[in-house]
């Protein structure tokens, strides 16, 4: 099963400069149908990071929480 976030990623890792990329992700976010407890602590987030590293990480560590870690 793949998140909806799943969708975002090629976007988020064309988008250099950080502000562009906070707008896109809070905006995809906030169009997601991801449960609105979710969605709010997400935006949250991404508001607080100020690089985009930590907005990647963010964004990944997301895709972990929604998707699970593989089992093997």
């Amino acid at each position: 099963m793949s998140s909806q976030l799943r969708a975002f990623e090629d976007t988020l890792l064309n988008i250099r400069d950080l502000r562009e990329l906070q707008g896109s992700f809070e905006l995809f976010v906030k169009e997601s149908n991801i449960r609105l407890e979710d969605k709010k602590k997400l935006i949250m987030n991404i508001r607080f990071c100020d690089s985009i590293n930590r907005l990647h990480k963010l964004f990944y560590n997301s895709l972990l929480k929604f998707e699970g870690m593989p089992s093997y």
